[in-house]
């Protein structure tokens, strides 16, 4: 633990997630920021999804209780060299993992590190989790980063797929996806996206419904 946390000086720890998609929360080595909290300043845990046109799957673990510091990317499928099998040295059906995941975590933090020197691994960590593209789920809470910056993500997929490029630009504002929280509270509210919910209306209503909600 103080060797993890004394990396975290001048490195980030990319951990792989469980590959066991039928577990609700993060496995153990993944998740010790939960344990130890002077862990959690530069942590990565890499969950694994598949990425077919607009559809994503989750192909590990979900990111469970580390869903603040949980990125996922595509490692589903992928193609390379690995054995020897009727002729050839690739698997031509495809293999895949969180394993596959981390290493593509790990090289964005290595352009992160090379793009802004004088940054932090915190820092470097915090972008690419503010970046991540989480379009496409409705968040259960979010974790605000400097400037105000929000981020919203979910226990299945973390912050969402990395965005390496939008990690490099400035990252001027929040991406929380727009949503109706309803319950007597925010931490116990049912959160339904407005981009996934509409309103019949009479058309005696006119336009006025959406004009209030502007």
């Amino acid at each position: 633990i103080t060797a993890l946390n004394n990396f975290q000086d001048h490195g980030v720890v990319v951990f792989a997630n469980s590959n066991e998609d039928t577990y609700n929360n993060a496995d153990i080595h993944s998740a010790l920021p939960q344990i130890y909290s002077q862990l959690n300043e530069a942590w990565i845990v890499a969950n694994n999804v598949d990425i077919t046109g607009s559809t994503y799957t989750r192909k590990s673990a979900k990111c469970g209780s580390t869903a603040a510091y949980c990125i996922s990317a595509d490692g589903y499928k992928i193609n390379g060299a690995a054995y020897y099998t009727d002729g050839s040295y690739f698997v031509t059906a495809g293999t895949q993992g969180t394993s596959f995941v981390a290493p593509q975590v790990s090289g964005a933090i290595a352009i992160l590190a090379e793009a802004f020197p004088s940054q932090t691994p915190a820092q470097w960590t915090d972008r690419l989790l503010a970046s991540a593209d989480n379009s496409f789920f409705t968040a259960d809470a979010s974790v605000e980063f400097a400037n105000g910056i929000t981020h919203g993500y979910n226990t299945d997929f973390g912050h969402g797929i990395m965005d390496i490029y939008a990690a490099l630009r400035p990252i001027t504002s929040s991406k929380m996806a727009e949503s109706i929280l309803v319950g007597d509270n925010i931490e116990n509210a049912n959160i339904y996206s407005l981009k996934n919910s509409k309103i019949l209306l009479d058309t005696s209503f006119g336009d006025s419904v959406s004009n209030a909600l502007k």
